[in-house]
């Protein structure tokens, strides 16, 4: 059961550790040992953390200021997902940003560490208002990924 979304401007040691052992277990295993990077050089972030009764963090998401531009990274423990959690923290992204920009793995072809295959999360972004920018693309021997974006349309 999960209690709350808690919004930090800086996250603990014992927080990034749990973020950290997240990502690397739910992303492509290419991608592991990434997040700290993620964390580098960045001054402005906004954390969410998804906490679930006993005080375990189950989701993250952040917002940080990257050229000019709001972007995001978000992850959902594989065990909590499809419960509407993944959309609980994009919406708590959106009420802090009028637009969001992110990198999104489009395939099924990449190995997380435990040997299943990632799936590719773009239906929940498209579903939750999120355009894709087919013409911007990441593709390097560690991801290939399309941009995604998604602007505040009632202002």
């Amino acid at each position: 059961m999960v209690t709350k979304i808690s919004i930090l401007k800086q996250i603990t040691a014992d927080q990034i550790k749990q973020i950290d052992k997240l990502w690397n277990e739910e992303y492509p295993q290419n991608l592991n040992n990434r997040f700290n990077l993620l964390l580098e050089g960045i001054k402005e972030y906004n954390h969410h953390i998804l906490l679930n009764d006993t005080n375990e963090i189950i989701g993250w998401a952040a917002s940080f200021l990257r050229e000019e531009d709001i972007w995001f990274s978000i992850l959902v423990n594989s065990t909590h997902q499809n419960k509407g959690y993944g959309r609980m923290l994009i919406n708590s992204l959106k009420q802090s940003n009028n637009k969001l920009n992110g990198w999104v793995i489009d395939h099924n072809n990449d190995l997380k560490v435990s040997g299943d295959y990632y799936k590719t999360p773009i239906q929940f972004y498209l579903k939750n208002g999120f355009e894709i920018i087919s013409e911007k693309r990441i593709e390097t021997d560690m991801i290939s990924a399309v941009k995604i974006c998604w602007i505040n349309k009632s202002q």
